[in-house]
């Protein structure tokens, strides 16, 4: 959970740099909580004139048009970060029924309220491109849990991983690259359900 009052200034601050279009990702205030005291939305730091240039330009890439696929395809990785938005897949083999991703909130005796970010990695189809979403790191933004099926906005790092599912197979068989989005040093992966 932010510390106390980081959700109070990061709402100022947003205020502050309002008229900033952040598009259907981040419908309400309270998915804004998920990128609070992260390298997006630094709310524990109090405000100053380079902290607000920096959320500004870090809140715009928020903003930004999801991006199609061919083009996500031809970044380096590295790049970022981007937005991408398609359907959550399992990857192969993996429990088709089962939540992607979810938060729960806890009570704890010792500590108090606790916030429990459970992610698995996933396939994200963009466009007739599947896209490998690698969890580590990465902050549900929504509260709602992303199953199977689901439409998300997936904001990230472009990446190539070995292809280990097959998905990317020559066709003389042998495993290549595949596509991924993932977080970045400074900047987490956010996956925000699609609100239409």
């Amino acid at each position: 959970m932010p510390p106390s009052g980081a959700l109070a200034r990061a709402r100022r601050m947003l205020l502050g740099l309002m008229p900033l279009p952040l598009g259907n990702a981040f419908a309400d205030w309270e998915s804004l909580a998920g990128i609070c005291d992260t390298g997006w939305l630094l709310g524990a730091r109090r405000p100053t004139a380079a902290t607000e240039r920096v959320a500004q330009r870090r809140l715009r890439a928020l903003a930004a048009r999801p991006i199609a696929f061919p083009a996500f395809a031809a970044l380096r990785p590295g790049h970022g970060p981007v937005h991408l938005r398609g359907t959550c897949n399992p990857l192969p083999g993996r429990d088709s029924a089962r939540e992607l991703w979810r938060l729960d909130v806890s009570e704890q005796a010792d500590v108090g309220r606790v916030l429990v970010e459970e992610a698995s990695d996933f396939l994200l189809s963009v466009d007739g491109g599947e896209v490998y979403v690698l969890s580590k790191g990465g902050h549900l933004v929504s509260g709602a849990p992303v199953r199977p099926g689901d439409v998300v906005s997936v904001f990230g790092f472009a990446d190539a991983i070995p292809d280990a599912i097959g998905l990317g197979a020559s066709p003389s068989g042998r495993g290549g690259l595949m596509h991924a989005i993932r977080s970045g040093s400074e900047l987490p992966l956010l996956v925000a359900h699609v609100v239409r």
